[in-house]
C-alpha cells in the first residue's frame, strides 16, 4: 500500500472511531436524561379514614342541657415526631364544637363543666413494611401502607356539685393509608382504601389532586372533629334527665347581688382538686356584667369546704375593694351550698382570720397584707366578746388552731427567706417580693401572739373554776 493509500484509510479509521465516540455520547447523554426523568418522576398517594365520623347534625340535643369544654388532655404511649403542631387545646375543641353542635354546646357559665382525656397509640409499621417491599422492586412498583392511629376519648362531665356525672369513654382509629415510587409514575395512582377526604395525589411533585401540602390545615380540623364526634357519643350515653337536672341546679346559682350599692352577677362554683378530681370547697365568683367562659371574674372568696366528716362547712369570705367590710357567704340546702348571700360586718369576728390566707397567687403579698390588717382590727374590737362568750372547748380549738397558723407562717417566711437570698447570690430575679412576703408573715406572728396569750389564760382560768 503506498503512501497516499495509507493517509486514506487512516483518515477512515478516525472517522469510524469518531462516529462510535460519538454514538456513544450520545447513549450515555439519553441515559442521564432517562435516569433523571426517572428519579423525577417519584409519585405518590394518599389518603384518610376513620372509624368514627362526625354526625352533622347540628341540631341536636340532649333535653335543656348545654356543656362546656373546660379541659383536655392527651396521652401519648410513646413521643410522636411532628406532633407538636397538631396537638389540641380545651380552647379549640370548645369552639369547633360549638360550631358542629350549636344546641349542645355553649360557652355560658351555667353550661355543664367537661374534661376531656385522649390516651393515644401510633402504629406506623404498615409504612415500613411497604417501604420495604418497594424498595425490592427499586421503587418501581407501589405498595400500599398504613399508619394506625388509635384514640381511647374519656368524657368527664360535672354536676353543679362539682361531682362526677359520668366518665364516659368511646374509642376509634384514624388510618392513614399511602404508597410512593421513585421511578415510575403508578405512585400516583388513588391508593386503594376508603378516604374521608379527597385523596392527596402528586405527580413530579406537581399535586394532582386533594391538597397534599397542606396538611396541617386539613388533618387538623378533620382530628378535632372526631374527637368532639367521640365527646358528643359519650355525652349520649348518659342519661339525660340527670343531665337537665344538674344543668338547671347550676343555673339556679348564677344570681344578681349588690354590693356597695351596685349589681353584680355571682356565680357559685365548685373548686375542683387536681389531685383527688374531687370539690374540696366552694367559691363565690362575681362579675360585673353577665359572665361567660372567657370573662374574668371582679372577685373570688371561698365560701365553703369539706369538713372533717366529709359534709360541706360554709364559711365567710371577706371582699377586699368595698367601702365596708363585707362578707360573702353561701346559704345551705340539702347540706350543700346552693345561693349566695352578702352583708356588712361591722366588728370582724377573730376566728374568721385564724387562718393563713392563700399566699400560692400573684397578689399573695396584698392578700397578707390586707387579711393582717383586718386581723389586727378584729384582735382589737372582738377578742374580748370572743373570751367571755365561747366555751372552754371552743377556746381550745383555737388555740390549736392559733399554733398551727404560726408554725406555717414560721415556715413560710424562712421559705421566702431563703428565695430571697438565693435571688441575691445568683443574680437571678427580684428578691423583693420574697422579701417582703417574708416581713409579713412575721407580722402576721406579732399579732397572733398576743391572742394565742390571751385565749391560753382564759382556759387556764376557767379550768382553775372547775
Amino acid at each position: 500500500m503506498d503512501l497516499q493509500g495509507h493517509l486514506e484509510y487512516d483518515r477512515e479509521n478516525r472517522e469510524r472511531k469518531g462516529a462510535a465516540m460519538g454514538t456513544i455520547r450520545d447513549k450515555v447523554k439519553w441515559m442521564g436524561i432517562l435516569l433523571i426523568c426517572m428519579l423525577l418522576s417519584g409519585c405518590a398517594s394518599q389518603r384518610v379514614a376513620s372509624t368514627l365520623r362526625p354526625s352533622d347534625d347540628k341540631g341536636l340535643t340532649l333535653g335543656q342541657a348545654r356543656f362546656s369544654i373546660i379541659g383536655y388532655t392527651d396521652v401519648y404511649e410513646k413521643p410522636i415526631p411532628g406532633i407538636e403542631e397538631y396537638r389540641l387545646t380545651a380552647r379549640q375543641l370548645q369552639e369547633r364544637a360549638e360550631v358542629l353542635y350549636p344546641e349542645l354546646f355553649s360557652d355560658d357559665w351555667t353550661a355543664l363543666p367537661v374534661m376531656v382525656r385522649a390516651e393515644i397509640k401510633h402504629d406506623s409499621s404498615g409504612l415500613n413494611l411497604a417501604a420495604m417491599l418497594s424498595g425490592f422492586t427499586l421503587g418501581i412498583i407501589p405498595f400500599s401502607g398504613t399508619a394506625v392511629t388509635s384514640h381511647k376519648i374519656t368524657t368527664d362531665v360535672r354536676d353543679a356539685l362539682g361531682e362526677s356525672m359520668a366518665d364516659k369513654n368511646v374509642s376509634f382509629d384514624v388510618e392513614f393509608g399511602t404508597w410512593v415510587t421513585i421511578f415510575s409514575p403508578f405512585g400516583s395512582l388513588p391508593v386503594p382504601g376508603r378516604a374521608d377526604l379527597p385523596r392527596d395525589t402528586v405527580l413530579l411533585g406537581i399535586p394532582l389532586s386533594g391538597e397534599p401540602y397542606a396538611m396541617k390545615e386539613k388533618y387538623g380540623p378533620y382530628n378535632t372533629d372526631i374527637m368532639i364526634e367521640a365527646v358528643v357519643k359519650n355525652l349520649r350515653s348518659i342519661d339525660t334527665t340527670a343531665m337537665e337536672t344538674a344543668y338547671k341546679a347550676r343555673r339556679s346559682r348564677l344570681q344578681e347581688i349588690a354590693i356597695d350599692g351596685q349589681n353584680y352577677w355571682s356565680c357559685l362554683a365548685p373548686v375542683i382538686s387536681q389531685e383527688s378530681g374531687r370539690p374540696v370547697s366552694f367559691a363565690a365568683m362575681l362579675f360585673q356584667e353577665k359572665p361567660d367562659r372567657g370573662t374574668k371574674p371582679y372577685a373570688q372568696v371561698v365560701v365553703a369546704r369539706r369538713g372533717e366528716s366529709g359534709g360541706w362547712v360554709p364559711v365567710n369570705g371577706y371582699l377586699r375593694n368595698t367601702r365596708k367590710l363585707t362578707t360573702v357567704s353561701t346559704l345551705m340546702e340539702g347540706g350543700a351550698p346552693s345561693r349566695i348571700a352578702v352583708r356588712v360586718v361591722e366588728e370582724p369576728p377573730l376566728e374568721d382570720f385564724i387562718d393563713t390566707p392563700d399566699l400560692t397567687g400573684p397578689g399573695r403579698a396584698d392578700n397578707l397584707r390586707w387579711s393582717n390588717g383586718i386581723l389586727l382590727e378584729a384582735k382589737n374590737r372582738s377578742l374580748e366578746k370572743l373570751l367571755r362568750e365561747e366555751s372552754r372547748s371552743a377556746l381550745l380549738g383555737l388555740v390549736t388552731r392559733i399554733e398551727k397558723s404560726i408554725l406555717d407562717l414560721n415556715e413560710q417566711a424562712e421559705r421566702a427567706k431563703d428565695r430571697a437570698q438565693t435571688k441575691v447570690e445568683k443574680g437571678e430575679g427580684d428578691p423583693a417580693p420574697d422579701r417582703e412576703l417574708s416581713i409579713l408573715c412575721r407580722q402576721r406572728i406579732e399579732v397572733l401572739k398576743p391572742v394565742l396569750g390571751a385565749i391560753k389564760q382564759e382556759v387556764a382560768a376557767r379550768r382553775q373554776e372547775q
